[in-house]
């Protein structure tokens, strides 16, 4: 059994070629991946309905999380290792270049957590930094 197969199998999804090949492509991946680039990447479909159901799968049982771009269309990154279908541990800064648009997850910047105010009940909160990546430094 492959290590993407493990983690599929750790997660209860299915071990299809197509969620192995996401799952690859994800691990492979140093940015969030957008669906645009998934449909781009993978060559086992490029059926709407089958990525967006594994994106689905993939986000329930723990696996990635999505993550903000700078046009607010979802783009998605894995998980840390400690997430699980029953939690999500993703409460850390996401970095968007504002050269090339990629998205990167930050794990050691954790959102500070605050507190309800004035009335107000807050759900989730964000911490997203914009700049020039390595890779646009270059």
């Amino acid at each position: 059994m492959t290590n993407s197969e493990k983690i599929l199998h750790t997660h209860g999804l299915k071990k299809t070629i197509f969620r192995i090949e996401l799952l690859e492509l994800f691990m492979n991946s140093v940015s969030a991946v957008s669906f645009e680039d998934i449909k781009q990447k993978v060559s086992t479909t490029s059926d709407k309905v089958t990525i967006y159901r594994a994106l689905t799968s993939f986000e329930k049982q723990g696996l990635i999380h999505k993550v903000p771009d700078k046009s607010n269309k979802a783009r998605y990154a894995l998980c840390q290792e400690d997430c699980s279908s029953n939690k999500h541990i993703d409460s850390h800064a996401h970095f968007i270049c504002k050269y090339c648009g990629d998205t990167f997850c930050i794990n050691d910047m954790k959102v500070p957590k605050i507190k309800d105010s004035k009335g107000f009940s807050i759900s989730t909160t964000n911490l997203t930094l914009e700049g020039k990546c390595l890779e646009c430094q270059k």
